[in-house]
């Protein structure tokens, strides 16, 4: 594989557990020189009248396994941050959203996304995200 420039943004296709829930689904994970953008997408919720809400935690960041640093939330789009919310309109609905983060390290890594420290089953946690980075596909904007 051709060696990227520190600055190419590098896109992986991702697998990640999380937890009780299936939904959102993690899409893909983009790291960018300047954020770590992870995609994800979201089907309402048949067990609630209109499919129920979603929102994110202010304080949502990201933990690479063996070690305690946080990389925090930056931005998030399509997603409100809590206490606001995003009131689906009926069971059928779909909402994709994205959330930025601090930069992770470029390198081979495993990584958990903490909406909260001690989840509850409808919390947005998600459990070994793996980059690999033989298998990242060049970003070209």
């Amino acid at each position: 594989m051709k060696k990227l420039k520190a600055i190419t943004p590098v896109l992986f296709h991702v697998t990640a557990g999380k937890g009780s829930l299936q939904n959102p689904y993690l899409m893909r994970v983009i790291l960018h020189p300047h954020c770590t953008q992870l995609d994800f997408a979201y089907q309402a919720m048949k067990e609630y009248h209109r499919g129920g809400w979603i929102r994110i935690a202010a304080h949502t960041h990201l933990r690479v396994k063996g070690d305690s640093q946080r990389y925090a939330l930056i931005e998030a789009k399509g997603i409100p941050i809590a206490p606001n919310q995003l009131d689906f309109e009926s069971t059928a609905d779909w909402q994709y959203f994205t959330l930025y983060f601090e930069p992770l390290p470029r390198k081979d890594l495993v990584f958990d996304m903490l909406e909260e420290e001690k989840p509850a089953p409808t919390d947005f946690n998600f459990y070994g995200i793996e980059i690999n980075l033989a298998q990242g596909i060049p970003v070209i904007f």
